[in-house]
């Protein structure tokens, strides 16, 4: 049986092409530098490319300088990281790989590092002109990331970190933890800037934002083809234009992040109506209450836009009952009833509560209700089942109630 087995193999061998030498594709033996210089160890070879900005240098609308001036030693409330960071720790990181899904076959072929030196931003590219070039700059980039303490990405958590950590402990090399060190700035732009924008995508941020659009850009989405491309042709004129792609990821995140530095610290002076909405709720997911009072305020004294001013009075409401009582939000839930056109019914609950079990003024509260019940009955679009019933449900309670008070007097 083994033999018929293995003279079988042999006659597969035989009459297979898989023998046959196949030649690999031709490759110069300089590959090039692109714009920077080559870079030979222990570890392989590699090109890096760098890039210096001093302070007077701008992105869109920010300048440097804003960056180095930016104060983040009480940012952990927003920045949600375990300690206050200093600018000078901080490292900028951007990929772009071969793939957009991301997997254990995708390589990040070039990666872009930010970081401030000598109160200048230097940007150094790391780029593989093929897959064996891969360990050389996953070593180099490691080497330079264990100098900072802080890593700021955008989407970084969910794809350019855990896609280089996996090619990392593929390559055997010791991957570094930056739990409670890594700054995603895409989470706090959704947070700021989602109700206003249709995408928080960097591209997205860096148009409406900062006022900047890139000359001759190219999409993201076709940048791991021309990579490919790139390996089969050795042409280098789009590639050129990838890393100055890259390059200009890693100054936006930049902008953005000094941008946010300044937002969170005078929200007041940098912010608009939107901007503030999304400082006041971090403020109060925070246990800030008196700032984002203060916030929320200002937000409603700012803003032109019916939805922001609901928001803002309303979570300003709620702030306000949870931490000074039911009968200092009276104001704003009044405030909210009585504005033109009001069809909410909030506003006429939380004040009929607060009428009903702590002023005991039980025929304000049934005023109160019947126009609750009246706004759902005329607008049922917006009318719920379970909040009719409860309002019919209080009504009947306060009738009871106003009946008893009446008979007392009889």
């Amino acid at each position: 049986m083994i033999t018929n087995l293995k003279a079988k193999l042999r006659e597969m061998s035989s009459s297979s092409r898989s023998n046959e030498y196949i030649r690999p594709r031709p490759r110069t033996v300089d590959r090039g530098d692109f714009g920077g210089r080559v870079v030979e160890g222990a570890e392989g070879r590699y090109v890096l490319k760098s890039a210096v900005y001093d302070a007077d240098s701008s992105f869109g609308t920010v300048p440097l300088r804003t960056l180095l001036g930016a104060d983040f030693s009480d940012s952990c409330w927003w920045t949600r990281l375990d300690e206050a960071i200093d600018v000078n720790d901080i490292v900028f990181l951007d990929t772009e790989t071969t793939g957009l899904a991301g997997g254990t076959g995708t390589m990040a072929f070039l990666i872009g590092l930010g970081s401030i030196e000598d109160d200048r931003l230097v940007v150094r590219q790391y780029l593989a002109r093929d897959f064996d070039e891969e360990y050389a700059i996953l070593a180099a980039v490691l080497e330079e990331l264990k100098k900072r303490r802080v890593l700021v990405t955008f989407n970084g958590r969910s794809f350019d970190w855990p896609l280089l950590e996996s090619r990392i402990i593929y390559s055997r090399l010791k991957p570094l933890c930056w739990d409670g060190r890594h700054l995603d700035l895409l989470h706090v732009a959704r947070r700021l800037w989602g109700d206003r924008l249709e995408s928080c995508s960097l591209s997205s941020l860096e148009e409406h934002i900062l006022e900047h659009s890139r000359p001759d850009d190219i999409p993201g989405s076709m940048i791991p083809g021309i990579y490919l491309k790139y390996l089969d042709t050795g042409d280098i004129d789009d590639m050129l234009r990838v890393m100055r792609h890259n390059e200009w990821d890693i100054l936006v995140m930049a902008a953005l992040l000094a941008r946010m530095a300044y937002m969170f610290k005078r929200p007041a002076a940098y912010c608009d109506d939107v901007e503030l909405l999304g400082v006041a709720k971090d403020l109060e997911r925070a246990g800030r209450t008196e700032e984002a009072c203060r916030c929320y305020r200002a937000c409603i004294d700012k803003t032109n836009t019916g939805y922001v001013r609901i928001q803002a009075q309303k979570r300003l409401a709620f702030l306000v009952k949870r931490h000074q009582g039911s009968a200092a939000a009276m104001d704003i839930w009044a405030e909210m009833a009585e504005s033109p056109g009001n069809i909410m019914v909030l506003p006429l609950i939380e004040m009929a509560k607060h009428l009903e079990h702590r002023e005991k003024d039980i025929d304000s509260a049934l005023s109160l209700t019947e126009q609750a019940l009246s706004i759902l009955q005329t607008h049922r679009s917006i009318s719920s089942g379970k909040i009719y019933d409860e309002l019919l449900h209080r009504r009947a309670r306060l009738l009871r109630k106003k009946g008893r008070v009446e008979g007392s007097w009889v």
